[in-house]
């Protein structure tokens, strides 16, 4: 379980820290996150911007209570009520029939969809499971070479996950040359 746990620590905190980084690595980059909180809730600018600032201090909070070993599963909780904020943001801009980027990870223009809704329903799960591998009451120190592999393969999750939007555009992109092709 604890290797689990690791595992889920890892991509989770991860998705958030690259989420937090990509929005405040630049001033336009917070910029461009605070338009699109504009875009995305309704609101003022300046009220957007302290809701786009209140998002980056969540997830970096997220990301800290991971980090913390007596925080992990608060980090856990916490990360699934912001993906449950998120994904209610999405659905409801989405019901108004407003697909502006959002602007998650950072440049992505592709339009909001229900893909971004399933990719929080996967990491809300995934934060789940490592709330219950957290309290599970087994302990014991983790082989370094084995949780090296665990975290690799949660890095890899996490660059997959940032760059879902590119995955999703390039599969699209290849369906409609070969259905094109086809037509030819």
């Amino acid at each position: 379980m604890e290797y689990l746990q690791f595992g889920c620590q890892v991509l989770v905190g991860g998705v958030f820290a690259v989420s937090a980084g990509s929005k405040v690595y630049s001033r336009a980059a917070f910029a461009d996150f605070a338009a699109a909180t504009t875009r995305l809730t309704g609101a003022g600018t300046g009220r957007a911007r302290q809701l786009a600032a209140g998002t980056v201090a969540a997830e970096i909070a997220v990301v800290v209570a991971l980090i913390v070993p007596v925080l992990v599963p608060w980090g856990f909780a916490g990360g699934i009520g912001l993906l449950a904020v998120f994904s209610a943001a999405i659905v409801r801009s989405l019901r108004r029939g407003q697909r502006a980027p959002c602007r998650c990870f950072g440049a992505s223009s592709s339009p909001l969809g229900t893909q971004h809704v399933a990719r929080n329903a996967v990491l809300a799960a995934i934060g789940a499971l490592g709330i219950a591998a957290s309290l599970s009451e087994v302990t014991s120190s983790l082989d370094i070479g084995l949780a090296c592999v665990v975290a690799f393969a949660a890095l890899l999750g996490v660059v997959l996950t940032a760059r879902l939007d590119d995955l999703i555009g390039l599969f699209r992109a290849t369906t409609a040359t070969s259905q094109l092709g086809k037509h030819q």
